[in-house]
């Protein structure tokens, strides 16, 4: 159940949400300055290798919404990141309207392989918009830690993974390969999301349970508040590590599918620093990259470093 005061925003800012938005013949009641993701065929088949997909809107994301729209960036917003209703948010019923809708612009694409963040949302997100594409069963699928989302809280943080992944993930895509989660015990790993922290934070994990892990994580939040628990340079850290194994891939594929797309479905901020420059920042960054563009939810976006006609 969620607590008084979620229900209480709830009820409180539903009346200030005006615009309604069309998704498949349904309408769904958004904030006012929601941004529709923009769906051009010249911009998504351009020559990129790579193309990048944000997960669709989640539970999480519309309560969010509401909340920043009448409180703005403040105390309200980082209680929420503490309410563990929302961990690991699935997609909202727009959320799957929105991939539903975005799965016939990739079912006219050419897609090699499939990186997907170990998250419910993007592992949603994936199975709704490649479910019917003409190239399932030849598409490789690969669930890659390394483009989880940037830590805020709860929503970046999972429970009972490896039952989650034996009793759904794994049956939503032929050839799923989920080698990366996995640890020297034979086990998936439940704090994948834990990994490659700061310093400062990871530290204080060595030896603790997950529970106690997950608390270490929340009060980094809160002292890093307006920041997230997690730091721009760890996150900027893992999205290098992906880029490496991309460009590897790239390199060693068969040469009859050079012509293919990898596709990434990730995240809002992991999106912003694999897409941004860092020049000429000093760390530790206090905002985030130059150029990074904002994707909205289900927004298809070519990743230019990743270019057909470049080299490599």
């Amino acid at each position: 159940m969620f607590s008084k005061a979620s229900l209480h925003f709830l009820k409180r800012t539903a009346r200030r949400f005006s615009k309604l938005v069309s998704v498949n013949g349904k309408k769904y009641k958004v904030p006012s300055n929601f941004k529709e993701p923009a769906y051009d065929m010249n911009h998504i088949q351009n020559d990129s290798k790579v193309l990048l997909l944000r997960h669709g809107n989640t539970l999480f994301n519309l309560t969010y919404d509401k909340i920043f729209h009448d409180k703005g960036y403040g105390q309200e917003i980082l209680d929420f990141w503490h309410d563990d209703n929302y961990r690991d948010s699935p997609l909202s019923e727009f959320g799957i309207e929105q991939c539903k809708y975005a799965s016939q612009f990739a079912d006219k694409l050419d897609i090699d392989m499939v990186l997907i963040s170990p998250l419910r949302r993007t592992l949603q997100t994936a199975h709704y918009v490649l479910r019917n594409h003409p190239q399932k069963e030849e598409i490789k699928y690969v669930i890659h830690p390394g483009i989880r989302e940037h830590v805020y809280g709860y929503c970046e943080m999972t429970r009972n993974w490896e039952k989650k992944y034996n009793e759904e993930y794994k049956h939503m895509f032929p050839n799923l390969d989920a080698s990366l989660m996995m640890k020297e015990d034979g086990h998936y790993d439940e704090l994948f999301y834990s990994k490659n922290f700061q310093p400062e934070v990871s530290e204080k994990f060595s030896g603790m349970s997950k529970k106690t892990i997950d608390h270490i994580i929340m009060e980094a939040a809160r002292d890093n508040f307006p920041r997230a628990a997690e730091s721009y340079e760890s996150t900027c850290d893992r999205t290098l590590g992906v880029k490496e194994y991309v460009r590897n891939y790239l390199k060693n594929r068969n040469p009859e599918n050079d012509h293919k797309k990898i596709l990434l479905v990730t995240h809002c901020v992991t999106l912003r620093v694999w897409m941004g420059d860092w020049s000429g920042m000093s760390k530790p960054y206090q905002d985030f990259p130059k150029n990074s563009y904002w994707v909205s939810n289900c927004e298809f976006f070519p990743d230019t470093q990743y270019n057909y006609s470049s080299s490599l």
